[in-house]
C-alpha cells in the first residue's frame, strides 16, 4: 500500500473525496510517542504530551523494525500529518477558518502481514457566515478523517512509515460534534473475502437524558487503487446497539426507565464481500404508554449494506 494522499485546500475539506498523489515523500518529521503502554486502540486525548519518536519518510521498500513492541504515532502527530498544521502537540486545534481538528480514535490492526497504525480525527467546517449564521444542530456533522502508518520502518528508532492521509473519509456526529469514544468497549473487526477489514468504533452519545451506545462502521481498503472512488477508508454508518434514559426518566416518574444494551456480530453473506451486521439485545424497552417489556431474541436487528447508500441500513 504505497500512498500519499494530497492535502487539499481547507476550504475543501467537508466536500471534496481526494485523489492520491506523491507529495509527502521524503518528509521526516518528529513525533510524540503515546504516553500510554502500546495497545491495539487508542482514543483522544492520549499521548499529548509524551517523548519524541521518529517516525520514517514514505519509502518504497523497507526492511521491517526489529522491535517488538512500537508506540504508534500520537494524536498531535497524526493531525500533523492530516492537515499539515502544527498544533504543538495538541489533541486538538483550529487549522483553517475557524474549522477546529480534533483527535478522534487510533487503532492497530495487520492485514496480509502488514502491521498499520491509523489515526483518525475530525473537524468542523469552516465559517463564513455573520455571527449566528453557522449555529449547530441535529444534523450538523462533522467530517471524518484519517492518517495511517506501516510497521516497516528499518530503524528500531523509526519503526513506522507514513503511508498517507485522506481529509474526507465521510461525516459523522451532531451538533457540530463527533460521538464520543467508548473506551468500556473494545472496536470489532471483521476481514473479508476480499481482503477488505470492517472495523466497527464503540461510541456513545448523550442526548435529552438518554445515553446512547452505537458503533460507528468503517472499512479499509489495501486495493484503494482498484475501488471506483479510490479510498482507502470510508465511514458505512452508525449501528446503534444500546440506550439508558435514567437521567430523564426520574424513576419512572416522567416516563418509563428503560436499559438494554446489544452485542454487535459480523455474519458472512454468500455473494458479498461486505458481511451484515446483527444486534442481539438484552435488558428493557417501553412497549406502550406507560409499561415496558424485557427483550428477547425476537428483538434482534439485522442490517446489510446498501450500495446506492454506501451505508449499513437495517433491514
Amino acid at each position: 500500500m504505497e500512498r500519499c494522499m494530497k492535502i487539499l485546500p481547507q476550504s475543501r475539506l467537508a466536500r471534496v473525496r481526494p485523489r492520491l498523489c506523491a507529495t509527502f515523500a521524503g518528509l521526516l518529521v518528529a513525533l510524540l510517542a503515546s504516553a500510554c503502554t502500546p495497545s491495539t486502540s487508542t482514543a483522544s486525548p492520549q499521548g499529548a504530551t509524551a517523548p519524541r519518536q521518529d517516525v520514517a519518510p514514505m519509502q518504497s521498500s523497507a526492511t521491517p523494525a526489529t522491535t517488538a513492541t512500537a508506540t504508534p504515532p500520537d494524536a498531535g502527530s497524526v493531525l500533523y500529518f492530516i492537515y499539515d498544521v502544527d498544533g504543538d502537540g495538541a489533541v486538538s486545534y483550529e487549522v483553517a477558518n475557524g474549522s477546529v481538528a480534533t483527535f478522534w480514535f487510533g487503532h492497530a490492526f495487520e492485514v496480509a502481514g502488514t502491521r498499520y497504525y491509523t489515526g483518525f480525527a475530525w473537524n468542523t467546517p469552516q465559517k463564513y457566515g455573520k455571527p449566528g449564521e453557522d449555529d449547530v444542530g441535529p444534523d450538523s456533522q462533522v467530517t471524518l478523517t484519517e492518517a495511517t502508518f506501516t510497521l516497516t520502518g528499518d530503524k528500531p528508532d523509526r519503526p513506522w512509515v507514513f503511508k498517507g492521509a485522506e481529509p474526507w473519509i465521510g461525516t459523522v456526529g451532531a451538533y457540530g460534534t463527533a460521538p464520543d469514544i467508548d473506551s468500556k468497549r473494545k472496536p470489532l473487526e471483521y476481514r473479508t473475502p476480499a481482503g477488505k477489514l470492517v472495523l466497527a468504533v464503540p461510541t456513545s452519545t448523550f442526548a435529552t437524558g438518554t445515553s446512547i451506545e452505537s458503533y460507528t462502521v468503517l472499512v479499509f481498503n489495501p486495493d484503494y487503487e482498484k475501488s471506483e472512488d479510490g479510498q482507502v477508508w470510508a465511514s458505512l454508518g452508525t449501528v446503534i446497539t444500546g440506550e439508558d434514559n435514567s437521567a430523564a426518566c426520574d424513576d419512572g416518574q416522567v416516563m418509563p426507565c428503560v436499559n438494554n444494551k446489544g452485542v454487535l456480530a459480523f455474519n458472512a453473506v454468500a455473494g458479498s464481500d461486505l458481511p451484515s451486521i446483527s444486534v442481539t439485545a438484552t435488558g428493557t424497552t417501553i412497549s406502550g404508554p406507560g409499561q415496558t417489556r424485557a427483550l428477547g431474541a425476537a428483538d434482534a436487528r439485522q442490517y446489510h449494506y446498501d450500495a446506492a447508500r454506501k451505508a449499513y441500513v437495517e433491514k
